[in-house]
């Protein structure tokens, strides 16, 4: 899964458990920091140009991304045959588990 799929699918993560889009998002792994922008049914990732509709479910260019809520804070997830899950909510930062992988992503207002 390609690094800006997954920061969308943070964004998202987080937008469903707090009830706020994150205006920046910095990836903690490399340092980066990347804006999002509302759109009028999801918003979109500015550096990748990934648009994110949000309408009843989770799609990114035509794919939809499953995002199965376990409690308030964990999230189970699918996109595709690549199965995920993570942790959203804490209002800050969410966390992408892929096998023995992890991502982690700082969220702003």
């Amino acid at each position: 899964m390609s690094p800006e799929l997954r920061r969308v699918i943070a964004v998202a993560a987080h937008l469903r458990a707090t009830g706020y889009l994150a205006r920046v998002v910095h990836a903690l792994g490399t340092g980066e920091s990347f804006a999002t922008t509302p759109t009028r049914d999801g918003f979109s990732d500015d550096a990748s140009g990934l648009e994110a509709k949000l309408d009843q479910g989770f799609s990114v260019e035509g794919q939809e991304i499953i995002l199965t809520p376990r409690d308030n804070v964990l999230f189970d997830g699918e996109a595709g045959a690549t199965r995920f899950w993570g942790r959203a909510g804490g209002g800050s930062s969410v966390t992408l588990y892929f096998g023995d992988d992890w991502f982690q992503y700082a969220m702003a207002p």
